[in-house]
């Protein structure tokens, strides 16, 4: 955007508009309250707010006139915020769709199609739905009963049919209503078997959007991966084709608002537009029927959804505000459009994506104008703009990441000033390919290249900035760190003179003692380290030290990103032997995650392993798989691993069909269960298995449930108990009696829910084996 306006159309020549910048900020706060508030109480509040506004309105004379105006203003837009949340809310929480999912009954309905069909996260599964769906009931027939009802639903279902449906389109299903956790104004989560049944078609609009998205995603399909996801995803926002580790490496990296459909994608074609028709001398109103014209297309191909006209809405104003030389009037435009939004879509209220795309909107106009011209003196002009914006953006959306994240990246302003050139390119020329692809398929696909060397660019950007060692700073992740940080932030932009020189030399000094803290002997993992169980929730994730950067891995809990950072907290760079007990997502759809930037040299797993989704992932990673049987065993390293479990054939439960391996070290002996139950410890322990299960380590099967053999447990005679599980997990695990049982067994008892990471040492021969805990992870 600022590469074609230039500076001249950056600067700021008269102070900003703020007089709506109050009413802006309660309205949103207002929104904030009503939503986790019952309908009646947002009623009352909106009744005395605007009683309030009227009163002040009425009585408001000179001298305070204009501070009582912006007052009245407030308290208006305060109440009418709380007055349209609370009938949001009231609709949604006494629809005929939350009855039915306050019973949790099954009911059929027909619904409006709102949003794409995309893909639900995580590997898919036997039974799991694998499309989400967003739509608008229009009747719910529950007990034979048939009742209007407009309420908005989230639908989990399976086929390619779901695939196939468009926003727009009208379908009719049969499922189980369930409560929708944590959205006030989402009535129910269905989960459907079966097709869609009278699905209508789709409007000829929806419909050349449609073709539009699928013509791009045909047109990518000739690039390799990572460009193939890629493409897509930043013209677009359609992530359908994106990789996970790619997707990671640019959340990582601060570059995850380029992977969305938001103001930013509007800026670039308009500010396209705008600048080719000052090039051309052309009359204003051909500049503005450019922007028009672009601002149509892309709503229309990007789904006229609330969220993107919201983000064009935004995009628009700013850009048009800067060009035309008004940058002063542009903040004000920005309050207007929150107020907006908040008018018509309360719920975007509590939407990160709404906090960053306004935050990084109001960075821009706020910073960008004055760090232009004082950086451009020292900078040629494109440089001096691409940094100004990106710095800009990352500060003012640092307070809202640290919550998520719960650390601040330094690494995300260099990375985005290195990309904003090339984006600003990738995204006009996608754009074209994407209009092409329905007229000229064939030309698309030849003409999708060049755009796809320029992603190649922004992905390696996004990789080589994901593996920078400590690229991220660790925060406190509550609002009491997002507050100190807001703080700090504002203290160094607003510092002049000699105070900035202190504000950043206190600001330098803080992050170089947070990266000392993490980098000096004593912190983690601790040296020395044997095994460390990773706390990766309601699941498993063991570490066995291998060397230098090398480390055998055993299960990989659910969440990707999850044991990748565990991995990279350890310094983790290869993993020459991964194995994973049995194929249930707790134990092995976090398996992305170790391949993430790391060779894997082979995967032991069950039988049939290989025909699973994580088994045909790891086949195309070029991992060679081998089958876990019992006699197997194997040198890895330090460590002497030897399958106990399953015997050839076995035909049990997949829990009791885990690989259990033994593993032995230099002075350390590790028994890796997975989630054995009774049975296969009852014949483990019958067996001539038996005489290797005494260990110094053991691995609690099942995280801890209430389904083990007591002289099972006794046999395996452990110095150190670990149990892997999740806090609050809704399975009861460990169950008190297991615990018990374990509390009896060793001297040292350790559980990931309360410890978090734990580590295991030796001792080094010159003590007794202990067990460090790192601390449940402050940012899960």
């Amino acid at each position: 955007m600022t590469t074609w306006l230039g500076t001249d159309a950056l600067g700021l020549r008269r102070p900003p508009d703020v007089r709506l910048l109050l009413p802006a900020v309660m309205a949103w706060l207002t929104a904030l309250g009503a939503l986790a508030a019952p309908p009646r109480l947002s009623w009352a509040c909106a009744a005395v707010a605007g009683g309030a506004a009227v009163g002040v309105y009425v009585w408001a004379r000179p001298p305070l006139e204009a501070v009582a105006l912006t007052l009245a203003a407030t308290l208006a837009c305060s109440a009418t915020v709380a007055a349209v949340t609370g009938a949001h809310v009231a609709r949604a929480t006494g629809s005929a769709a939350a009855r039915a999912a306050d019973r949790e009954a099954e009911a059929e309905f027909s619904a409006i199609v709102r949003t794409d069909p995309r893909s639900r996260a995580g590997a898919p599964r036997p039974g799991r739905a694998e499309w989400v769906v967003g739509a608008r009931t229009v009747w719910v027939r529950a007990d034979g009963r048939r009742t209007a009802s407009g309420a908005e639903v989230v639908v989990l279902a399976s086929g390619e049919r779901w695939h196939a449906l468009l926003p727009g389109q009208t379908f009719r299903a049969r499922g189980v209503f369930l409560p929708a956790e944590g959205d006030p104004l989402t009535s129910a989560l269905v989960l459907v078997r079966g097709p869609p049944e009278e699905v209508t078609e789709p409007s000829g609009v929806q419909a050349l959007a449609g073709r539009v998205r699928s013509g791009l995603r045909e047109a990518a399909s000739a690039l390799p991966q990572p460009e193939r996801g890629l493409l897509p995803a930043l013209v677009v926002g359609d992530v359908s084709l994106l990789r996970e580790d790619t997707a990671q490496d640019f959340r990582s990296t601060g570059m995850a608002h380029l992977l969305t459909v938001s103001g930013a994608n509007l800026a670039v074609l308009t500010g396209f537009v705008l600048g080719l028709a000052r090039w051309l001398r052309a009359p204003t109103w051909c500049s503005v029927a450019g922007g028009a014209v672009m601002i149509w297309l892309f709503v229309l191909v990007c789904r006229p959804e609330p969220s993107v006209v919201r983000a064009a809405f935004m995009g628009s104003l700013a850009l048009l505000a800067l060009a035309t030389g008004r940058a002063h009037a542009a903040l004000g435009a920005l309050s207007v459009t929150v107020l907006g939004v908040l008018f018509v879509a309360p719920g975007l209220a509590a939407s990160y994506g709404f906090a960053l795309s306004v935050l990084a909107t109001a960075g821009i106009l706020a910073f960008v104008p004055s760090w232009t011209r004082t950086w451009s003196r020292w900078l040629p002009q494109p440089a001096a703009d691409a940094v100004a914006v990106a710095a800009a953006a990352q500060i003012a959306v640092a307070p809202v990441l640290v919550p998520l994240s719960g650390e601040v990246s330094w690494v995300a302003v260099p990375a985005n000033v290195l990309a904003a050139p090339v984006v600003a390119a990738v995204t006009v020329a996608g754009f074209v390919v994407a209009v092409l692809s329905v007229l000229w398929p064939v030309g698309a696909a030849i003409a999708a290249h060049p755009p796809g060397w320029g992603v190649a660019w922004i992905a390696w950007v996004a990789e080589t900035g994901a593996r920078v060692p400590h690229g991220a700073l660790p925060w406190r992740p509550d609002v009491v760190g997002a507050l100190v940080l807001a703080g700090v932030l504002l203290v160094l932009v607003l510092s002049r003179g000699w105070l900035l020189r202190v504000a950043a030399a206190v600001v330098v000094a803080v992050l170089v003692l947070s990266l000392a803290a993490r980098c000096v002997p004593g912190g983690w993992p601790p040296t020395g380290w044997d095994l460390v169980a990773c706390d990766v929730g309601q699941g498993d994730g063991f570490v066995l030290s291998a060397g230098a950067g090398s480390a055998i891995v055993a299960d990989t809990g659910e969440d990707p990103a999850v044991i990748d950072a565990c991995l990279t907290r350890l310094g983790v760079r290869e993993v020459p032997f991964l194995v994973l007990s049995h194929d249930h997502a707790d134990h092995v759809d976090g398996t992305p995650g170790v391949l993430r930037h790391r060779r894997v040299g082979a995967a032991l797993a069950p039988h049939g392993f290989g025909d699973t989704a994580m088994g045909r992932a790891l086949a195309e990673e070029g991992v060679e798989l081998w089958e876990g049987r019992r006699g197997q065993s194997f040198r890895v390293g330090p460590w002497f691993l030897r399958v106990l479990w399953p015997p050839p054939g076995y035909a049990g439960s997949v829990n009791d069909g885990s690989v259990v391996v033994r593993a032995d070290g230099t002075s350390l002996s590790v028994l890796l269960t997975g989630d054995i139950e009774e049975e296969a410890q009852t014949r483990l322990l019958a067996g001539p298995e038996a005489e290797l299960l005494p260990v110094t380590v053991l691995t609690a099967p099942h995280h801890g449930a209430n389904t083990q053999d007591p002289d099972f447990l006794a046999a395996t005679d452990p110095v150190v108990t670990v149990t892997s599980v999740g806090e609050d997990n809704s399975y009861g695990h460990p169950s008190p009696y297991t615990w018990a049982l374990l509390e009896r067994l060793g001297r040292v008892n350790m559980r990931t829910d309360r410890d978090g990471d734990v580590a295991v040492l030796d001792g080094g021969g010159t003590g007794p084996v202990r067990a460090v805990a790192r601390g449940p992870d402050p940012g899960r």
